[in-house]
């Protein structure tokens, strides 16, 4: 068992506890003289005893998921001058890291051994979409079963950071329409808008899977080692596709920024819409119409 669910546990047996010494005291007061106590004093033990039992509704996962998908994808519209910076700064480092592209590449692209090999295999499989449905549809399947509102959480965050960096780099390698080491033609060759995988170098969607996953999950979890865990099979994600000769340096690293920044975003909207529904404000109101007969006609008055 988690030892953070452990304290839980251990703090909600806790709770009870306390529930039952404060229904007690409550008892005690209610033998005390109404006339002892004032109207106004009356009213305000009423809240106060209502706020202590109202259990605020939670925003469904879907809506939540809906609006962290679209919310991260407009975030440049609310982009500050501090946004534009960061922003700048990543293409630019992008640009001086691809300097290291070619030695990169001859220095991974070389028979490893089985023993890398395997792990090739495995960093290869670990950035497949397959994988991510895996990830996220295992988390919210083991959630449901054993009703666990973090696991369920999880696995909500986990798809719109999918969802959200997927449909960027998706974009992206189509409109970069950069060459793969595999063509031959080098590290600064584009050919944007074209309709062939040897040209969908950058980003590396791989890189953006593994580490998306090693984001939501090192972010959910306390453990070092766990953390450490997760960080690794998302790096050897990344190794894994310059040793298989199907990416540079900087498309893997550009993958997992990309993976980082989407992650981030959903992760702070889906905090801020946990119990307050987005769209609620969207929704269609109720309108009263009001007949007015005046001496020029008849007027019809909508109130919202």
């Amino acid at each position: 068992m988690d030892f953070k669910r452990l304290i839980f546990i251990v703090l909600f047996v806790s709770g009870i506890g306390c529930y039952s010494q404060t229904d007690s005291l409550i008892v005690e007061r209610n033998t005390f003289e109404i006339d002892d106590l004032s109207k106004d004093t009356l009213a305000e033990t009423e809240v106060f005893t209502d706020s202590l039992y109202t259990i605020p509704k939670k925003t469904p996962d879907i809506v939540r998921i809906t609006d962290a998908f679209l919310y991260t994808l407009s975030s440049p519209v609310r982009w500050h001058k501090n946004d534009l910076l960061t922003f700048g700064a990543t293409l630019g480092g992008t640009a001086l890291l691809s300097l290291a592209d070619k030695p990169m590449n001859e220095f991974m692209f070389r028979d490893q051994g089985k023993f890398v090999n395997k792990l090739g295999e495995f960093g290869y499989r670990n950035g497949k979409p397959y994988a991510a449905v895996i990830v996220a549809g295992g988390f919210y399947a083991t959630g449901w079963i054993i009703n666990d509102e973090w696991t369920k959480e999880t696995a909500a965050i986990l798809t719109a950071a999918y969802a959200t960096s997927g449909v960027l780099q998706t974009a992206m390698k189509k409109i970069v329409g950069r060459a793969r080491p595999t063509e031959g033609l080098g590290n600064y060759e584009f050919r944007p808008f074209r309709n062939d995988p040897g040209f969908s170098s950058f980003p590396s969607g791989h890189s953006q899977i593994a580490f998306v996953t090693a984001f939501v999950l090192a972010e959910r979890v306390e453990q070092p080692w766990l953390k450490g865990l997760f960080y690794t099979g998302a790096a050897v994600t990344m190794a894994s596709r310059m040793y298989a000769n199907a990416h540079w340096v900087s498309d893997v690293a550009f993958g997992g920024v990309l993976a980082y920044f989407c992650t981030k975003t959903v992760m702070k909207r889906f905090e801020q819409t946990k119990y307050e529904n987005p769209w609620e404000k969207y929704q269609k109101k109720n309108i009263t119409w009001n007949f007015s007969f005046t001496g020029n006609g008849v007027g019809l008055i909508g109130t919202f």
